[in-house]
């Protein structure tokens, strides 16, 4: 072979291994630098052409402690209470929640009254520090805690946009955003061990109480599920979480008690499922299972029960843990234990409608992106809600606790125990001979208190 093309050769092979390597150590740059610019924060500076809006934040506290919060309010106590109040009374004892006693005038802008709000605006501040107000790197005094609350408030209240809020509160889409995020997590932090509890003792005696002045002995409340429409929910998603409608929702199943307190939430499920599906994914019978459950005892028609009931529709399985109608009575007393049981069970019905009616949010559709996020504002609401029927409800019940039991103690015995006790626990959910002599004993029982005239 001729020495000087060889030697061409390889001068012309090495340039082209020079020329491959600036072509990946170019490409290895660009990956490099895409990658730091995802990892940089969005606003770390001012960015060019944007216009700084000058709000006066100063203003907007001044503006809303003149209305609502000064010596002498703009707005009267009564305006005030009108507008934080919760639906009056006479809507609770109407099945139908959307009669015309849904005026304008019951609409609140906050839901509660004066001193609930300022609980919640001192508590925030005490949970996240976010609410607490200070100056910025410019040096220019920020929002109070104040403003970031009353502007969550009405984004939850009214089911408004964030930037609705701006011309009133004076605080721009994206601090709204951020409020509203904050404030859920902080009201679950603060709130949620007590509003979001499960019946404790005292909590199952009261409703023992209340279910035997209804008829319902052993009653602890209704329980039911409902709907809450996803409007971004992700394509890839729709059909998991497209059910019953046309729709993406997600699913909160409930238990509510006659005076609508919401003893049990659980949401989040894809609306694709039914209330049966949502019912085994749910930890509504956990603390039975687990034996830390005050235990309920009961007679009724001569029968003695030791586990309390909710009034559920059709779907719900035959167990003694739910009292349902009968779907086709066939004689008087059945007519009239169906009549009964469908009116009481209305109480989960008229939770959900005032939930709704309170917090706009809940009765639109979410916009949100996140289902955590979505998650928290719902059990925000409830929260929310379960805080103004304490607030505004009737007077507690002069009831007795005595004789309300032990726990069971879980801690001792052996693991063989162990388990036979949880079989034993969910062998006694699940028994359908006790579903049906409970149903019949029901039937007994309110036929009788029929013909002595009580019910």
């Amino acid at each position: 072979m001729n020495p000087y093309l060889e030697n061409n050769f390889l001068v012309r092979l090495m340039e082209e291994m020079e020329e491959e390597e600036e072509e990946l150590q170019l490409a290895r740059h660009m990956v490099n630098r895409r990658r730091r610019a995802r990892n940089e924060r969005r606003h770390g500076g001012s960015i060019p052409g944007r216009v700084r809006i000058h709000r006066d934040h100063m203003s907007g506290d001044a503006r809303i402690r003149a209305d609502y919060f000064g010596a002498n309010p703009v707005y009267t106590d009564a305006q005030f209470r009108r507008r934080y109040l919760q639906l009056p009374h006479s809507f609770y004892h109407v099945h139908n929640f959307m009669t015309p006693i849904m005026t304008h005038e019951f609409y609140g802008r906050f839901r509660m009254r004066r001193h609930v709000f300022e609980r919640l605006v001192d508590v925030v501040q005490q949970v996240d520090p976010y609410f607490i107000q200070r100056p910025n790197c410019a040096g220019e005094i920020g929002l109070s805690a104040l403003q970031k609350v009353v502007a969550a408030v009405r984004i939850l209240a009214y089911g408004i946009p964030a930037d609705a809020v701006d011309e009133y509160v004076r605080i721009g889409e994206s601090t709204a955003h951020d409020a509203l995020k904050h404030f859920c997590t902080a009201v679950q932090t603060a709130f949620a061990p007590y509003y979001l509890r499960a019946p404790n003792a005292e909590d199952i005696a009261r409703l023992l109480q209340v279910g035997e002045s209804r008829g319902f002995p052993g009653m602890l409340g209704s329980v039911d599920c409902m709907h809450w429409e996803w409007r971004n929910c992700p394509s890839s998603w729709k059909g998991m979480f497209t059910g019953r409608g046309k729709h993406p929702t997600m699913i909160l199943e409930a238990v509510a008690s006659y005076d609508l307190w919401i003893w049990h939430a659980y949401f989040g499920l894809p609306g694709s499922c039914n209330d049966i599906n949502v019912l085994h994914h749910s930890n509504l019978f956990e603390r039975h299972l687990s034996g830390d459950t005050p235990p309920v005892s009961f007679t009724v028609n001569g029968h003695t029960y030791n586990m309390g009931y909710y009034l559920a529709d059709g779907i719900y399985p035959d167990w003694p843990a739910f009292v349902k109608t009968i779907r086709n009575p066939y004689d008087v007393r059945t007519q009239h234990f169906a009549t009964i049981q469908e009116s009481a069970r209305k109480d989960i019905e008229r939770a959900f409608g005032v939930l709704q009616k309170r917090w706009g949010v809940v009765r639109g559709p979410a916009y949100g992106w996140s289902p955590e996020h979505i998650g928290d504002i719902m059990k925000t609401c409830i929260i929310l809600h379960n805080m103004i029927v304490e607030d505004e409800g009737p007077l507690s019940l002069n009831t007795t606790f005595e004789n309300i039991g032990v726990l069971a103690d879980t801690t001792q015995g052996s693991m063989e125990e162990r388990n036979d006790f949880v079989n034993q626990r969910y062998n006694q959910l699940k028994d359908r001979n006790k579903y049906t002599q409970l149903q019949v004993d029901l039937i007994h029982h309110h036929w009788a208190r029929h013909g002595s005239g009580v019910a």
